[in-house]
């Protein structure tokens, strides 16, 4: 999801470079190329996770998915009970913060890397999503907020990986 805002930011350099004198013109499009260089598919760490994030990933973000998509009404069984979707979800989580929990990069959190408003959206609070509560420990909440992003946003984890491959982010 933040490198949504990149390529944003590509796309406008790309437009103004199209209206403003040729010596900027040329630095604002090598600005651009360089951004479209990191799409996905130049990403190493793209690769690393398409290619091994079911086996890189730690054993409490599997715990936490399951612990998420059994406890949660809302989320489908399949989220957990097909193993094709719950890859893609590793996947996504791998891309987006390395596995780290704790992931903080431009106004995203977390495994998934949600803003405050997209949290709260999926019906989280912040503090849930960040440490847990009495109930449900840290990641808990993430993962609930995260497959229920992916759930209404894409319908399935596959179709949210998709996005990701394509786009750079979910």
């Amino acid at each position: 999801m933040l490198r949504r805002s990149r390529l944003a930011i590509c796309l406008v350099l790309a437009v103004l470079a199209g209206l403003v004198g040729t010596g900027i013109s040329a630095t604002l499009s090598a600005t651009a190329s360089a951004a479209v260089s990191a799409r996905p598919d130049a990403n190493s760490n793209w690769t690393a996770c398409n290619d091994s994030a079911v086996k890189s990933a730690p054993g409490v973000l599997w715990e936490r998915i399951k612990e998420a998509t059994e406890s949660h009404r809302d989320l489908p069984a399949t989220f957990w009970s097909n193993i094709g979707y719950r890859g893609d979800i590793a996947k996504i989580v791998c891309y987006e913060s390395s596995f780290d929990w704790h992931a903080s990069n431009d106004g995203q959190y977390g495994w998934y890397q949600m803003s405050k408003s997209l949290i709260s959206s999926e019906g989280v609070s912040w503090d849930e999503y960040w440490y847990g509560s009495k109930t449900a420990p840290a990641g808990w909440y993430q993962c609930v907020a995260g497959e229920l992003y992916i759930k209404n946003r894409y319908g399935t984890p596959a179709a949210a990986w998709q996005h990701e491959k394509e786009y750079g982010w979910y």
